[in-house]
């Protein structure tokens, strides 16, 4: 596999040759708008209504709107300029533990490698002491011109490197309001706890399957084939209104299937 990047991971005035990987193949199917009459794809042109004309590449410029009429044009010289973090370098600012990192700040997912034999002690010795510290390390870095937090964490003989979303990104739990205050039946408390006993299991990743993706392909082949494919719609279950009788309904169901 070929690496995303490729530079250096800064740790104080240690500075080790790496490399990263993708963690996650986003294996979504996709599909090609095209002209139903001939077959060829759909081309989408930067058309200026004003005028009337179809531009190139240098025609084009990057503008911030300040309001509907009114816009500064910014060039890539000075977006450029304006870079807080290095683009060759991932550099630790801190350590930190890992619980203290909310779930809803993770982004995307990447694999962390030393560059070369001689980046591999000084790597090797981080990932050793990291996990006996019980650490994860707290990094920036500016990749493809954007700049991104990282959470640096020692996952089977490298750094699972996920990027963060910014504190700004987030919208806070404390904004959307729920009222939990009310008291609880006990005999659904009881209810809720057995039904959850009996659709426990151990987690499988090999389960975690895009079935719908795979009906896609199914679907494809078959017209390959000049077949027909139907998937026969699931039956809608009976809506239980009553919060006893669909506990008691879901614990009957979940000791069926199993």
């Amino acid at each position: 596999m070929k690496a995303l990047w490729s530079g250096f991971l800064k740790i104080g005035l240690v500075t080790i040759p790496v490399r990263l990987y993708p963690a996650v193949i986003k294996r979504a199917i996709s599909f090609h708008l095209v002209h139903k009459t001939c077959g060829s794809r759909i081309k989408y042109l930067k058309y200026c209504p004003r005028c009337d004309k179809t531009l190139t590449d240098e025609e084009i410029a990057r503008a911030y709107f300040l309001d509907k009429e009114h816009y500064v044009l910014v060039s890539d010289e000075e977006l450029a300029g304006l870079k807080q973090a290095s683009s060759d370098t991932i550099e630790v600012e801190k350590f930190i533990d890992e619980k203290e990192v909310p779930q809803v700040y993770y982004a995307d997912a990447y694999y962390l490698f030393p560059e070369g034999q001689n980046a591999t002690e000084a790597f090797l010795l981080f990932y050793q002491a990291m996990l006996r510290k019980g650490k994860a390390a707290l990094a920036r870095s500016v990749i493809r011109q954007r700049e991104y937090p990282f959470l640096l964490r020692p996952y089977q003989g490298k750094f699972l490197a996920s990027t963060l979303y910014f504190y700004q990104d987030i919208i806070q739990a404390e904004d959307l309001q729920v009222d939990l205050s009310s008291k609880l039946d006990p005999r659904y408390l009881e209810l809720a706890e057995h039904l959850i006993e009996t659709l426990s299991g151990n987690f499988n990743p090999q389960e975690l399957e895009d079935h719908y993706a795979q009906a896609v392909m199914k679907l494809v082949e078959a017209k390959v084939r000049g077949e027909k494919y139907e998937v026969k719609a699931a039956e809608e279950k009976t809506r239980v209104i009553n919060l006893m009788e669909a506990l008691e309904a879901s614990i009957k169901a979940s000791k069926q299937a199993a």
